[in-house]
C-alpha cells in the first residue's frame, strides 16, 4: 500500500516520470513465496511469542544474513533481470528485504543508481539498515534519531511520514458519502477492519457489541475472507446495528471519511491512513514488535486507545460512544500528528536529490 501511494504521487508529479511498481515476491521462487509470505503470516498468527522473541533478539540472527544473500541470488533472478531491462535511475524500497537485496546487487554489479528507503512503521528496527543507502524516509523524528544512533548520517534522513494514497487527503463531503452508502446522521458510525482480527473471531465480537445500550451504526470490511463476509451478511438479519458488510474494497478512504471510530490492528499503513482523515482508533491484537510500537505511538499521542481483550474492547467502545467530546479530541490529535502529504514529500525529496546528483 505504501508503494501504491508512492506510485500515485510520482505519476501526479511534474515533469512526468516512468514508474514501475513491483512486488518482489512476484519475481521469486515458490519456496521464497512460502518462506517470506505464508510461513511469516503463520508464525505471526500461531506463534506470536516466537515472532516477538526473534524481533527483539535480532543480533544473533545476523549470522544468517550472508547465507540468505546466497539463497536470494538464485531466488530473485527474475527480479534482477527486470532491473537490467528497466534500467532505473533510482530504486525506492518500502520493505527491508528488497533494500538489502538491491544494495548487494548494486555493489556486486557495479551499478550507480541511488537507493532510497521508506520505513513503514512508527518504530525503527535494525533490519532496515543496509550499507550505502542514499536516502531514508521516516515516520517521525524519533525514528530518525534511531537511524542516527545506528550510524546513518542525518543528511540522509527525511522525516516525511508514512506514505498514504493521495485520495485519503482529498476533500470529502460526509453527507454525500452517508447517502451513497445508506447510513444516517445521528448515532456514531463504527468501522471495523475485519481482516485485522487474527485471534478473536469477529463473529463473536459482533455478537458482544449487541450488549452496548447506546445506539451506533456498524460497518465491517471483511477483505478477502469470503466465509466471514457470508456469515456477517447472515447476521445482518438479526443485528440491526450491523448496517454494512463489505468484502475487499478500494474505497477505504470513503469509509474512513464518514466514520467516527475505527477498530483495527495497528499496521503502519492503516494507522497512517486513519490519522490522515482524523479518525480515532481502538487498536486490537497488535503483532508483537512493530505493531505494538505503532499502537504505543498513537496511544501516547492521544489519537487511539488500546484494547487487550474483547471485554476491554466492549468497555472502551461504549466509553467512546458515550463521549463525543473525547472522540473529537482524539480526532484533533490524529490530524495534528498526521502526514497526509507524506508521499508527495518523498517524491519532492527524491527529485531534489536527483537534481543535486545530476
Amino acid at each position: 500500500m505504501a508503494a501504491a501511494a508512492l506510485e500515485a504521487a510520482f505519476l501526479r508529479s511534474k515533469p512526468a516520470l516512468a514508474v514501475r511498481n513491483v512486488d518482489l515476491l512476484d519475481y521469486s521462487t515458490d519456496l521464497i513465496k512460502f518462506l517470506y509470505g505464508k510461513m511469516y503470516l503463520d508464525v505471526v498468527k500461531l506463534l506470536p511469542e516466537l515472532y516477538a522473541y526473534s524481533y527483539k533478539h535480532y543480533e544473533p540472527s545476523k549470522k544468517f544474513i550472508k547465507p540468505r544473500f546466497l539463497i536470494d541470488r538464485f531466488s530473485f533472478s527474475a527480479f534482477f533481470e527486470l532491473i537490467e531491462d528497466f534500467d532505473p535511475d533510482l530504486l525506492l524500497c518500502t520493505h527491508f528485504i528488497p533494500t538489502a537485496l538491491v544494495e548487494n546487487y548494486r555493489r556486486k554489479k557495479g551499478k550507480s543508481f541511488p537507493i532510497a528507503v521508506t520505513l513503514t512503521d512508527y518504530e525503527f528496527h535494525p533490519l532496515w539498515i543496509a550499507p550505502n543507502i542514499d536516502l531514508y524516509f521516516t515516520a517521525t523524528q524519533e525514528v530518525k534519531s534511531s537511524l542516527i544512533y545506528y550510524g546513518v548520517a542525518p543528511e540522509k534522513i527525511v522525516v516525511s511520514g508514512i506514505p498514504v494514497h493521495p485520495k485519503f487527503s482529498a476533500p470529502k463531503d460526509r453527507a454525500s458519502l452517508l447517502r451513497k452508502h445508506g447510513l444516517s446522521e445521528g448515532s456514531p458510525i463504527i468501522l471495523i477492519s475485519a481482516g485485522s482480527f487474527g485471534i478473536t473471531p469477529l463473529e463473536e465480537v459482533v455478537d458482544e457489541l449487541g450488549g452496548i445500550k447506546e445506539e451506533f451504526q456498524l460497518m465491517v470490511v471483511c477483505g478477502r475472507n469470503a466465509d466471514l463476509e457470508k456469515e456477517l451478511l447472515e447476521k445482518q438479519k438479526t443485528q440491526p446495528r450491523l448496517k454494512k458488510v463489505f468484502g475487499f474494497v478500494d474505497f477505504m478512504d470513503e469509509l474512513m471519511g464518514m466514520s467516527d471510530l475505527l477498530i483495527t490492528k495497528p499496521g503502519g499503513i492503516t494507522v497512517s491512513e486513519s490519522l490522515s482523515v482524523g479518525l480515532p482508533m481502538i487498536l486490537i491484537e497488535p503483532i508483537p514488535g512493530q505493531e505494538e510500537a505503532n499502537a504505543d505511538y498513537v496511544v501516547e499521542q492521544g489519537a487511539a486507545l488500546k484494547a487487550r481483550s474483547v471485554s476491554s474492547l466492549i468497555y472502551k467502545l461504549e466509553l467512546l460512544i458515550r463521549a463525543p467530546d473525547k472522540r473529537k479530541e482524539m480526532s484533533r490529535r490524529a490530524t495534528e500528528i498526521s502526514h497526509p502529504d507524506a508521499a508527495t514529500r518523498v517524491v519532492e525529496a527524491i527529485r531534489m536529490m536527483r537534481q543535486i546528483q545530476d
